[in-house]
């Protein structure tokens, strides 16, 4: 069962890694607390949990922005600037949490990889994200 339903938007990827995110985030700290985890994998727990919240923590202001023309423009920069910016380890979580959110959303990471290289390109400084 997809998360998300309807066509592959920006906005609706973003609301998708939230809510997957938030859910794992969950999970792991119920484990944490239970002591589900085992004493050697805390570290890994943590340092997953830490890269989840640096992946999303941007996110909820983007859903809210005025228009949705807007929206969904900050959402596609967000989302581009975030995968240039990530870790293989939190490339490898969004692309599993978009694909677990609907086939809709399966050539997303290949657009988000085009979009990041098309602005490395254009902005050797780095400065501007469109």
């Amino acid at each position: 069962m997809a998360f998300v339903s309807g066509r592959a938007t920006a906005v609706r990827a973003v609301a998708a890694l939230l809510g997957i995110g938030a859910l794992e985030l969950r999970a792991l700290a119920s484990d944490l607390r239970q002591g589900a985890i085992a004493a050697h994998e805390v570290a890994d727990a943590i340092a997953r949990m830490q890269m989840i919240a640096d992946v999303t923590h941007d996110f909820p202001l983007l859903l809210i922005r005025p228009g949705l023309l807007g929206r969904e423009r900050a959402a596609r920069e967000a989302l581009v600037w975030r995968w240039g910016v990530s870790t293989d380890a939190a490339r490898g979580w969004i692309e599993a949490a978009l694909a677990d959110a609907g086939p809709q959303f399966r050539r997303y990471p290949a657009m988000l990889e085009r979009e990041h290289q098309r602005w490395m390109a254009k902005n050797p400084l780095r400065r501007v994200l469109r």
